[in-house]
């Protein structure tokens, strides 16, 4: 992505050691005052975050990289108005959603949601069906998930968002409300809504 690009990743005086003395709030008031090697080390330790969640919520990988720098950048621009009414983490999933759906505004295509890996764990777990460790259940798993990778694609977006976060990024619903910016029971309706749509085109077993 060209244009500004935000201060660069850890240089060696900033190891990863000496990332873990400071705590997101600190960092991000350094940064806010224009410190840039402050901003370096939260882009350190939320890159790989980011670039997961990015990746399970668009179609075409190759962009990962393009829009992790953009909300980054858009991080960096507007940390002087973070004014930490919540969790850095917080602010920061939500300018990297808002981010994910800009650019399906701009590119129309379609969110993804992935169904979860060892490195993921969890998600939606009343849906899916265990599996036993034999060729033929673990055939049958696949093409359940298969199914179900394709029913959360097709979700409304802001159902699709709302299982992203709460099922893969493991996020509670008051964490989700701050994200998204609803309500609580917002997000409790939402989520309601995308399992029974999801039980209706998967069915029970699902």
């Amino acid at each position: 992505m060209t244009g500004t690009s935000t201060p660069s990743a850890t240089t060696e005086a900033e190891s990863p050691r000496h990332v873990s003395f400071h705590g997101d709030a600190e960092l991000a008031r350094r940064a806010a005052e224009g410190d840039a090697g402050a901003f370096r080390l939260l882009v350190a330790r939320y890159q790989r975050p980011m670039a997961a969640l990015v990746s399970r919520m668009i179609r075409r990988s190759d962009d990962v990289d393009d829009i992790v720098q953009e909300l980054f950048l858009r991080a960096w621009r507007g940390l002087p108005r973070f004014r930490g009414e919540s969790q850095f983490s917080t602010w920061l999933y939500r300018i990297a959603v808002n981010t994910a759906i800009k650019y399906k505004q701009r590119s129309k295509s379609e969110l993804q949601q992935a169904l979860p890996t060892d490195e993921t764990g969890g998600g939606l777990e009343a849906l899916q069906a265990s599996a036993e460790s034999d060729p033929e259940a673990l055939a049958q798993k696949a093409e359940r998930e298969h199914q179900l990778r394709n029913a959360v694609m097709h979700l409304p977006e802001k159902q699709r968002v709302v299982v992203q976060l709460h099922y893969f990024e493991g996020k509670s619903c008051e964490e989700i409300s701050l994200i998204v910016g609803c309500s609580v029971g917002t997000v409790w309706s939402r989520l309601h809504y995308a399992c029974k749509r999801l039980r209706s085109v998967l069915g029970e077993a699902f």
